[in-house]
């Protein structure tokens, strides 16, 4: 089995990744990936606006509580690897809405969630991963948003 092309991306700040997003919204885009490119922005302000607190996810299943805490540090620290599938239909729905997103508009959206993370103050403990430092919460995001941008291409 081959693994999808993918571009190689490190982000240090939600600028950069505001312009990259900007640059390929500006350009005929493909993905080698699951997901339209809107779909991944748009899933990128999801998760932003709920590690803010601004949107609730559905609760883990209780495996997945009892196994976070050793896989914590790991996940809040190093890459993300792409190919976790989501345990339940619920979590699904949630992270990955069905709609199709015009990339200009999940764009907006993703803005949007920028803003309320870096006006927000301290950030509640995270859904998933618990109690966060801010630089734990940073480093996730940008890696999140590395790994799902590195599935859109320039056509």
């Amino acid at each position: 089995m081959t693994s999808p092309e993918r571009r190689k991306l490190k982000f240090s700040n939600f600028e950069e990744v505001i312009n990259d997003i900007s640059e390929l919204v500006a350009s005929e885009t493909r993905t080698s990936g699951n997901h339209s490119f809107g779909r991944i922005v748009e899933h990128l302000a999801i998760t932003n606006n709920m590690v803010v607190g601004k949107l609730n996810p559905p609760k883990l299943p209780l495996i997945m509580r009892m196994f976070m805490p050793f896989l914590k540090g790991r996940i809040l620290n190093g890459p993300v690897d792409p190919g976790f599938k989501l345990p339940t239909n619920d979590m699904q729905s949630f992270f990955w809405p069905e709609n199709e997103i015009e990339p200009q508009a999940a764009l907006a959206n993703f803005k949007e969630s920028v803003a309320s993370y870096e006006t927000k103050g301290p950030l509640p403990a995270h859904p998933i991963f618990g109690k966060a430092s801010k630089e734990q919460t940073h480093n996730l995001l940008m890696n999140h948003a590395a790994m799902h941008l590195s599935f859109v291409h320039r056509a």
